[in-house]
């Protein structure tokens, strides 16, 4: 039973006739349903502002990262760097002195009737290349060849290491040819005593050969020297000569002879 209070409270509501919860059967609900569902003529829903979707765009593009790829090349200090690939022109007299500290004798190993048995070959300088701060040596004796290497680049005591070998027979060449001895990578070039890998090419010259000229694996032409009926040649890196030279013989002809 309502309280006289809340009676009184029910008189005022204006929807007090209206049937509730708007069951099927309520012609006021039903009429309201029925109205059509179009916006009236001029009003429109706000659209989305077209300045925030740029802004929205600006924003990712700003977002967007430049990546700068830098190359750095750590330089260390170039393996001998005052070579040059023509040879300097020495007398007599700096290139005995020159070849000086390479001595006068190679070994060899024989067998003998107590086991191996070490003997030395007399050898005397034949040629002598100079480039820069290097002195480039051969030597040769009796069925016996050497190569060694000066290096003088401080002005002190040089350093000297050398490698020889002694053969059945060293033939000698024909007039307007040239024979190989050696070529390749020095096998003494890669260790403490030098700043790196070199290859040298060495043999003996005919009478006739008055210049011999190889190429570099990356196009560079180097001279040879050539001297005492030997020629010879040495250039920085591993496997740095072409297989193939070009000789000048004294009537002014050339040849191309493989020297590999």
């Amino acid at each position: 039973m309502k309280s006289p209070m809340l009676a009184e409270l029910s008189e005022l509501d204006p929807a007090r006739d209206l049937r509730a919860p708007g069951r099927a059967d309520d012609d006021a609900l039903a009429e309201i349903l029925a109205q059509p569902r179009v916006a009236p003529a001029g009003e429109r829903r706000p659209a989305r502002r077209p300045g925030r979707v740029a802004a929205v765009a600006s924003a990712a593009a700003a977002v967007t990262v430049a990546v700068v790829v830098v190359s750095v090349t750590l330089d260390s200090p170039t393996a001998y760097a005052s070579w040059t690939p023509v040879p300097a022109a020495v007398g007599d007299a700096e290139a005995a002195q020159r070849s000086e500290p390479c001595g006068g004798t190679v070994t060899e190993i024989v067998e003998g009737p107590d086991g191996p048995d070490v003997q030395e070959v007399a050898v005397a300088p034949v040629l002598t290349d100079v480039r820069g701060d290097y002195t480039y040596v051969v030597v040769a004796g009796e069925d016996a060849y050497g190569e060694c290497f000066v290096t003088d680049a401080d002005g002190g005591e040089p350093e000297v290491v050398t490698s020889s070998a002694v053969v059945p027979e060293l033939r000698a060449p024909g007039a307007r040819e040239l024979t190989t001895e050696q070529s390749g990578t020095a096998t003494w070039s890669q260790g403490d005593q030098v700043e790196g890998a070199l290859t040298s090419a060495l043999g003996q010259a005919g009478d006739d050969v008055a210049a011999v000229e190889l190429t570099l694996t990356s196009g560079e032409r180097v001279e040879a020297s050539v001297a005492g009926g030997w020629w010879a040649v040495w250039a920085p890196g591993g496997s740095a000569l072409a297989a193939s030279a070009e000789v000048t013989f004294t009537d002014g002809t050339t040849e191309q002879v493989p020297v590999g």
